[in-house]
């Protein structure tokens, strides 16, 4: 063997100890709480701030500037696709928008609302309309504030109004093919987005159908009270004349689940997605909107300016630059990664944590607890998901545990904890506008208490819990 082959087998071997390993990781939560509680600094920026405290915590370490960037570069590398189809998703809610599909979910979830089934139908209003935008921060701030006025007029407790906003509104956030989260927990776990989404059918499922017969229950308890339904009318009334509302759209939302079922690859199915959206609105919404707004759509998204606040919130959005910060993140989250994989950080903390774990099971509740942590610590989803997911993934390969139960159970606890935690971003949030405390609205927010659950349970259970050598997995 040449002396360069031995120099080169000795660099791949080159690791930091156990003292920089753990100097390391508190060097990242000190930059992240710091940076996300105190200082309220874009999330690119403290992730940038990591990646250069790691960097010299390498170089310290016997790492060169060509290894450490050679490191980045990688995992750039490898997220390439994801990066990819986050602009798709962008292409398509802002298409949607402007061709009229996602008013047209709207116009007729709202529909629904009767004043024996507040409860019921405003979760599933939440429900669809968070999955059609991928975005739980949307649904709250526009249906969310107007059912929240809805309940206190029904003098409904505005603890259980707000926990059903947030269930209904944080499912589509988890399961959406369109939620960043959703995507960043797939190329965090190097899983197609389409089978993450229906790994995760086995745990939202049950949540959700539960969740809704607990608030049908409730429902039943305000049946004969009177529904103020002026605001509702009034969101119906300004889609009704920006847009032509008919079912014949949501063909399109029809043919793209029909796309995931045939397996047909993410990024081929969201362009498709966003060019039939464009072309609905070629022929549907014509005589709305200029060819130049509809084209534009894809890239700038979709604007309108109406008398209600409501309405502006829920459409305008969406478009390729939309999802740029979504996807500058994506880049910097496994590069950081892969910097803490490639000078070892990971390896050290997987040796210490691989005495705990001793099945597929405690494996899953070990990435349940690690994402309640680093919640807790970071307060941020996306730092969960990236940090559990970098941490955990070797382990699921050592166990022959499919990445999907990885990146589900990323979602599981990741995705959810940050709506239970009041200091989180999203608990934060939430409670400047919805007006309800994280520790008043969670215990009726039942489909965020029963999906870590859920997940604890199968792998207690052993059910749903896949194997690498398991032809496919049950649809």
């Amino acid at each position: 063997m040449s002396e360069n082959v031995k120099n080169i087998l000795n660099k791949d071997k080159k690791q930091v100890s156990f003292g920089m390993a753990f100097l390391c990781m508190v060097s990242l939560a000190l930059i992240f709480v710091g940076g996300f509680a105190l200082l309220k600094i874009s999330t690119q920026v403290v992730f940038l701030i990591a990646i250069i405290v790691c960097s010299i915590i390498g170089i310290i370490n016997g790492f060169s500037l060509q290894d450490i960037e050679s490191f980045f570069l990688k995992g750039c590398k490898d997220v390439i696709l994801a990066a990819m189809i986050l602009m798709a998703v962008g292409a398509v809610i802002g298409s949607w928008i402007v061709s009229g599909i996602v008013p047209t979910i709207i116009y007729y979830g709202l529909s629904i609302l009767t004043p024996a089934t507040f409860i019921i139908a405003g979760f599933l209003i939440c429900c669809i309309i968070s999955f059609f935008t991928g975005s739980s921060y949307t649904a709250i701030s526009t249906l969310g504030v107007a059912f929240m006025g809805i309940g206190i007029g029904l003098n409904i407790n505005p603890a259980i109004t707000a926990g059903m906003v947030v269930s209904g509104s944080v499912f589509g956030d988890k399961l959406s093919p369109f939620s960043d989260s959703t995507n960043l927990a797939a190329a965090v776990s190097d899983c197609n987005v389409f089978e993450h989404v229906r790994s995760m059918l086995f745990t939202t499922i049950p949540a959700v159908i539960i969740s809704a017969i607990l608030y049908f229950l409730i429902s039943l308890k305000y049946q004969g009270l009177e529904l103020d339904m002026t605001l509702i009318n009034n969101i119906k009334g300004v889609l009704d004349t920006n847009f032509n509302i008919t079912p014949i759209l949501l063909i399109v939302p029809i043919f793209t689940i029909f796309l995931a079922v045939k397996k047909i690859p993410p990024l081929v199915a969201l362009i498709i997605s966003s060019l039939m959206g464009i072309f609905a609105a070629f022929l549907f919404q014509g005589s709305h909107y200029e060819l130049k707004t509809i084209i534009n759509s894809l890239g700038n998204g979709f604007s309108i300016n109406t008398d209600i606040p409501e309405i502006n919130k829920l459409l305008n959005r969406g478009g390729m630059l939309s999802m740029m910060g979504a996807t500058a993140l994506a880049f910097l989250a496994v590069g950081l990664g892969e910097i803490l994989q490639s000078i070892g950080v990971l390896d050290v903390a997987l040796n210490k944590m691989n005495k705990i774990i001793r099945s597929e099971g405690t494996l899953v509740i070990f990435t349940l607890l690690t994402s309640l942590i680093v919640t807790i610590l970071c307060a941020s989803q996306y730092i969960s998901i990236i940090l559990t997911g970098q941490l955990m993934k070797n382990s699921y390969t050592e166990y022959k545990v499919k990445k999907t139960v990885l990146s589900r159970t990323l979602e599981d606890g990741g995705t959810i904890f940050c709506y239970l935690i009041p200091w989180s971003t999203s608990g934060v949030y939430i409670a400047g506008v919805l007006g309800i405390e994280v520790t008043a609205y969670a215990p009726y927010a039942f489909f965020c208490i029963l999906c870590p659950i859920i997940a604890a349970i199968y792998a207690f259970t052993g059910f749903a819990i896949f194997k690498e050598d398991e032809s496919k997995e049950p649809v």
